[in-house]
């Protein structure tokens, strides 16, 4: 059996070192591939919203999403029901809000939206109907949301840790541990 020279070692160097660029840029990559689509889903989600045929249901409703996870007390507790003129805004608010799903869902966003989204338009269809108050839209639609922003985070969290992991694998397999005799340790 050959014995490792320094040549074969500085090379094997070499090669981990660039692997290890590589999958850095790689995962960079991605990352800010997605930037783009971010910012175009944001931009379509702000002209939908700024349609002057919502200006009837503003005061009820918040359109962006993260405000109306925190909504106030006086959107969560609003006992009006939709008149017929704020019925046609809710149409309108009701394609603005599918474009803007949308929109994310193509920016890759995670799947976990999906139920959120089904939940909001059931929840707006009751509202339009005539079954519900603007509080019970305003309540069901934070409770949808809160749901799905933690889904997210819990999905952020575990990339993180999988990537960390990954990580340490990686360079537990390129750099193994030696012993205080020379000898590796696995």
């Amino acid at each position: 059996m050959k014995e490792p020279t320094l040549v074969s070692a500085s090379f094997s160097l070499m090669r981990t070192t660039l692997i290890l660029i590589c999958l850095t840029l790689l995962s960079a990559c991605s990352a800010t591939a997605r930037q783009p689509e971010r910012a175009s889903a944001q931009s379509i989600c702000a002209a939908g919203y700024a349609d002057p045929a919502l200006d009837p249901i503003r005061d009820k409703i918040l359109f962006d999403d993260d405000a109306a996870s925190k909504a106030s007390l006086n959107y969560l507790s609003d006992t009006r029901k939709a008149t017929a003129r704020e019925q046609a805004a809710l149409q309108t608010f009701d394609v603005a809000n599918r474009r803007c799903w949308d929109a994310w869902e193509q920016a890759g966003i995670s799947p976990v939206i999906t139920q959120a989204r089904f939940e909001v338009i059931s929840s707006l269809t009751q509202l339009q109907r005539g079954e519900g108050t603007y509080g019970d839209f305003n309540r069901q639609r934070a409770a949808s949301l809160t749901r799905m922003y933690a889904a997210l985070r819990m999905e952020e969290e575990k990339a993180r840790y999988d990537d960390a992991q990954f990580r340490r694998d990686m360079n537990e397999r390129m750099f193994p541990r030696f012993d205080h005799n020379f000898g590796i340790v696995h």
